[in-house]
């Protein structure tokens, strides 16, 4: 879970003069500090902050403690050059939250009220003076009842969480070989390791003995959770275990190595021994139990997951496919994979797979629910650089049936700009076909990620 530092501004001068507002203060404060937990952020809290003592005690706090990043919140005006020397002087990234108690202050508002929403006054203080001291901030504004900010703020300081994640290092497995003449994920061992990524493959012989492994008990406990999936029973258990073996061979050196994330590249089913097909529903609850996963050997992509999908179990591997000019969104697919997460209308079925040399899998299929969404790409540049682009948009609501596509994994994206704009400025920024999708998260926020990891990124 995400360690946010939480640090309440005010100002020594209305204790002095009008004691009598701090229970309504302290009111607030603790109301604010609740909503933010119960967004799913720890809080390291701090007390009240007035003056420049208590602003270096909150901060040292909170670096103690292994904060992830600050929130700030103006409990009224608070002078900045009380709090700018504590500010500036952490490496902790920082988040501004402008909001006040009152959602209405017009003509009919009592004037006292005054006294206990003019915290915006404070953060254009605070922000000009963080501003003038190259200090970076990102503001969340909004009322904290009657928007989404309480919302947008956790994400974006969870999002600074995955990038410490990364940073701290992810191990992320490979099964089979990369996708033949696919080069926009490759990068070298020096740059995986530049983002904090280290990779491990899987033998031919470790998967020959952990499928070997695998008992015909734990096959049909595995089939009796499956069952209740439309289309399981028709299939049958002595079918859908030979599938489910793979894949609960591949569970097993998941565990076995303790790996944050895989990949696996079907053009490898029925070549290498032990891989007897592809087991794509693994692939599909690996993501929804919180194990990244990308297609094709993309180990990049895969990485990139690992260190979302603990803070966003809506999070998932996604490809666009085709472009509905007429309708401005995108057709999202895979061969089998999906996070599970991200489906309605799931259903079993055995899978026609002329890709390889193996027999056809059992796959679990359905269409991904609507929702606002945002797709995240981290793309490698020359000189084991990184480039990442953010891009909002909404999944569209679909009918039960979809005709041809009710045996697919399928969903349409549509872009928050238009189709055309944006296919335009995601490939100009150099962005690669396969991205991480997460749910009820926007750009703004997960940006943050970008700026914790030193990267550089466009929004569309």
């Amino acid at each position: 879970m995400t360690k946010a530092g939480f640090l309440p501004l005010y100002v020594e001068l209305y204790d002095k003069s009008s004691p009598e507002m701090r229970p309504q203060i302290e009111r607030f404060n603790e109301e604010i500090k609740q909503k933010l937990s119960e967004s799913g952020l720890e809080i390291i809290p701090a007390d009240i902050c007035r003056l420049e003592s208590e602003f270096l005690n909150a901060v040292s706090l909170f670096e103690k403690n292994g904060a992830d990043c600050i929130i700030t919140l103006h409990l009224a005006y608070s002078p900045s050059l009380e709090s700018v020397k504590a500010l500036t002087g952490t490496s902790l990234p920082l988040l501004v939250l402008d909001t006040t108690p009152d959602y209405e202050f017009c003509y009919k508002t009592d004037s006292g009220a005054i006294s206990y929403n003019h915290g915006i006054h404070g953060v254009q203080d605070m922000c000009n003076v963080l501003k003038r001291n190259g200090k970076k901030y990102k503001l969340f504004t909004g009322h904290y009842l009657y928007s989404d900010v309480i919302a947008e703020i956790s994400a974006a300081a969870r999002a600074i969480g995955a990038a410490n994640r990364l940073k701290r290092g992810v191990k992320i497995g490979k099964v089979g070989k990369t996708f033949e003449g696919m080069g926009d994920f490759l990068v070298s061992d020096e740059s995986f390791a530049s983002l904090g990524i280290s990779t491990v493959k899987l033998s031919e012989e470790k998967l020959c003995r952990l499928k070997d492994g695998v008992t015909e008990a734990e096959l049909k406990a595995e089939f009796e959770k499956d069952r209740l999936i439309p289309g399981a029973e028709e299939i049958g258990f002595e079918t859908y275990k030979k599938t489910e073996a793979v894949g609960l061979a591949v569970r097993k050196w998941l565990e076995e190595e303790k790996l944050d994330g895989f990949s696996m590249n079907f053009q490898s089913a029925g070549e290498m021994k032990g891989f007897d097909t592809m087991p794509f529903s693994e692939a599909s609850k690996a993501m929804a139990r919180g194990t990244a996963y990308a297609g094709e050997g993309d180990l990049l992509t895969a990485g990139l997951l690992s260190a979302f999908i603990p803070f966003f179990k809506d999070a998932g591997f996604i490809e666009m496919f085709c472009p509905d000019w007429k309708g401005g969104g995108i057709f999202l697919s895979h061969m089998g994979e999906c996070n599970l997460n991200f489906m309605d209308a799931q259903h079993m079925i055995i899978k026609d797979f002329p890709y390889a040399s193996a027999f056809n899998p059992t796959c679990i299929m359905g269409h991904m629910r609507a929702g606002k969404v945002c797709i995240v790409n981290i793309a490698p540049n020359e000189n084991h650089s990184f480039t990442m682009t953010f891009a909002e948009g909404n999944m569209l609501p679909l009918p039960e049936d979809i005709g041809s596509f009710n045996d697919s994994i399928s969903g349409w994206f549509k872009p928050q700009t238009d189709i055309r704009t944006f296919l335009k400025k995601y490939s100009e920024n150099g962005a690669t076909h396969h991205s991480v999708m997460i749910y009820g998260a926007g750009a703004e926020s997960l940006s943050c990620f970008a700026e914790a990891m030193g990267l550089e990124y466009k929004i569309i």
